[in-house]
């Protein structure tokens, strides 16, 4: 009997002796590692072949982290659907398949074989990836009224690259407003994905909080500030005397409030 595994760089075999001497290239083959990396949501495939496997011969799939049998054979010992044992008849392949993984899923899985001379085993390591948006720029950013809002979105650390990825102002997914109009996204899928937003015609009801997502991506968000004129220090500048203004007019009434209220705390 021999088990085999697939890593990053294809398939390598190492032979279990039952007796002799054994090369010494062969002594890796039990208990080697390979590596698996997925997406969060997507499935991942942890293969682990065994060649020449004895009628009395058994695989196994054993999560690592709290030792629970999840196969043995083609049968699942887990309540958890999302696994599943993948092997065809007279196939040397048997896989772990995890549907929908979760962060949950990230640590080692342990292929175990159990022959009349012992137990042999293949250790896959399987890390769960998110990929993660960011927008180009900082925290801000502050546009003329009546001109264009551009703004871009990058996801990365994607090993599967979205293939739509989604903006919304305020919490409201704006890819295809007919009521606003003048809004284009445009996407191109690839190791970073590019996403471009486009509003033309920018009005003060803009403004406003700007996310861009993706499927199973965490999030970016970024605040749009649509200013009157062309001068925006003299808009914020207006905007300040406007709430000064409003104070000094109400300065009597709250003299007069403040006083009442000292009054009767004093009684």
């Amino acid at each position: 009997m021999y088990l085999s595994y697939q890593g990053h760089h294809g398939t390598s075999r190492g032979r279990v002796w039952r007796g002799g001497v054994q090369p010494s290239a062969d002594v890796t083959a039990n208990n080697s590692v390979s590596n698996v990396t997925a997406q969060l949501g997507g499935t991942a495939y942890l293969h682990c072949l065994v060649g020449h496997l004895s009628e009395r011969g058994q695989v196994s799939w054993i999560r690592k982290r709290d030792w629970h049998i999840l196969s043995s054979g083609k049968f699942t010992y887990t309540n958890d659907e999302r696994f599943q044992v993948l092997h065809g008849e007279g196939s040397e392949d048997w896989t772990l398949q995890i549907k929908f993984v979760q962060k949950r899923d990230n640590g080692t899985y342990e292929c175990q074989v159990s022959t009349r001379t012992g137990i042999v085993s293949h250790y896959v390591r399987l890390q769960i990836v998110i990929p993660e948006a960011f927008i180009l720029g900082s925290g801000e950013h502050h546009v003329d009224l009546g001109s264009v809002i551009h703004l871009i979105c990058i996801v990365e650390k994607s090993p599967t690259p979205p293939q739509y990825v989604f903006w919304y102002h305020n919490d409201r997914m704006i890819n295809y407003d007919a009521t606003r109009g003048g809004i284009t996204v445009e996407t191109e899928p690839g190791a970073r994905t590019q996403s471009r937003l486009t509003v033309r015609g920018a009005t003060l009801k803009d403004s406003g909080n700007y996310t861009c997502s993706a499927s199973n991506t965490e999030p970016a968000s970024i605040h749009v500030f649509v200013s009157e004129g062309s001068n925006k220090m003299a808009a914020i500048l207006r905007r300040n005397t406007s709430t000064i203004h409003g104070i000094t007019s109400s300065g009597t009434f709250l003299l007069l409030l403040t006083s009442a209220l000292i009054h009767f705390g004093l009684r």
